[in-house]
């Protein structure tokens, strides 16, 4: 973490008076805006919502929108630059992704905690609707579990029982701040090809076997980012890679 992200976290912390992770969850969307959880702000409306909800002579239009805030707009914006929206607040709010969005959850957590906090990127979970193992959620050790916390599930959810999107709050036992295994835990959730990907508890520290990335070593931390000082002893979990500046990278379509 470079000086500038270190001085805007104390900054936020102490501003906002964070104390838990509900605390962080409960902040971030107030700056920064998920461009599919809330598509009329930005007027980014997916692929799948354009061909349902408008004329075919419209889509065209639709689908440049969404592209310019997935290709030029979101991955323009850096760590910095969505932290420094806490510190000094932006209308309308920053466009993100997922990715982006556990950047700062995670940036935040680590230092309120004083822990090491992950972000697992490229899954599916079984609350939302996704074409491809897009999403991006964080976690941390404690307990003896790992706790799951999703900053990006704030607006609306996919109940896969009743097949209807609905707020986070009326999906029957779900919480954001502590998301249990079986909302997201699937036959497909974490990737399967070229081989398997685990994720597991190594003592105090959490162990996933695509970090670092196996399939790119130019891009070691594309499936799991660490944020803070880790505290495991392995010397295949400790890569130089999760201390590298991150620059906000949107991973959807």
């Amino acid at each position: 973490m470079n000086r500038n992200i270190d001085e805007l976290t104390r900054a936020i912390i102490a501003r906002y008076e964070l104390k838990i992770i509900e605390d962080v969850l409960r902040i971030i969307p107030l700056h920064m805006c998920h461009i599919t959880q809330e598509p009329e702000v930005f007027k980014t409306w997916p692929a799948n919502l354009v061909r349902l909800t408008y004329p075919r002579v419209e889509w065209p239009e639709h689908e440049a929108v969404y592209a310019r805030y997935r290709d030029e707009v979101i991955p323009s914006l850096s760590l910095g630059d969505y932290l420094g929206a806490f510190v000094e607040p932006v209308r309308p709010r920053l466009p993100c992704f997922c990715t982006e969005m556990s950047d700062v959850a995670g940036t935040l957590v680590s230092a309120l905690l004083a822990q090491p906090v992950y972000a697992i990127r490229k899954i599916y979970v079984n609350y939302l609707y996704l074409p491809q193992p897009w999403h991006s959620l964080n976690a941390l050790v404690t307990d003896g579990r790992i706790r799951y916390f999703d900053s990006s599930a704030y607006r609306q959810v996919f109940d896969k029982s009743r097949r209807k999107f609905v707020r986070p709050d009326q999906l029957p036992g779900f919480n954001k701040a502590d998301v249990e295994p079986r909302f997201l835990v699937s036959d497909n959730w974490l990737q399967s090809e070229p081989f398997a990907r685990t994720i597991s508890l190594r003592g105090e520290a959490l162990k996933d076997s695509f970090y670092p990335n196996p399939l790119d070593s130019g891009n070691p931390d594309e499936y799991l980012r660490i944020y803070g000082q880790e505290r495991r002893p392995e010397p295949e979990l400790r890569n130089d890679a999760s201390l590298t500046r991150m620059t906000a990278q949107g991973n959807a379509p």
